[in-house]
């Protein structure tokens, strides 16, 4: 049987390529029906149809990459937490923002993991606006 930490590892691998790919239903089928997004200074984001809205507004046309550094994850039964890092960037290299999140994930009936809380902020330079 996969471990939490194998699972969740594999789904980043494709969760970076839908982000670089601009494809925000392939990310949004990573959440649970009943997901919530908690983005900061908004609303939480209730649903995998509106996490996906979220998502393709972030996203664009893609183009972009994303890395995700998972640094603990810890399980219980069909549930794990995820803490980790991430940094996003322009095509140029250039850093767009990075920042720290915890993730609830829940295994499903057919054994697949996915993304039930998702929380996150920033880390950016005084002054400058995160850029998605």
């Amino acid at each position: 049987m996969t471990t939490a930490r194998e699972a969740i590892a594999e789904a980043y691998k494709a969760f970076e390529e839908a982000y670089y790919k601009g494809e925000a239903d392939t990310i949004s089928r990573m959440y649970t029906e009943d997901a919530e997004l908690l983005i900061p200074e908004a609303p939480i984001v209730k649903g995998r149809e509106a996490i996906g809205q979220v998502w393709a507004r972030i996203l664009g046309s893609g183009g972009n990459t994303v890395r995700v550094d998972i640094r603990e994850v810890e399980e219980s039964g069909d549930w794990a937490y995820e803490v980790g890092a991430f940094e996003a960037s322009a095509p140029n290299g250039n850093v767009l923002n990075a920042g720290k999140y915890v993730v609830i994930w829940k295994r499903q009936s057919t054994g697949e993991r996915k993304i039930h809380r998702d929380i996150f902020n920033w880390d950016i330079p005084p002054g400058q606006t995160p850029t998605p």
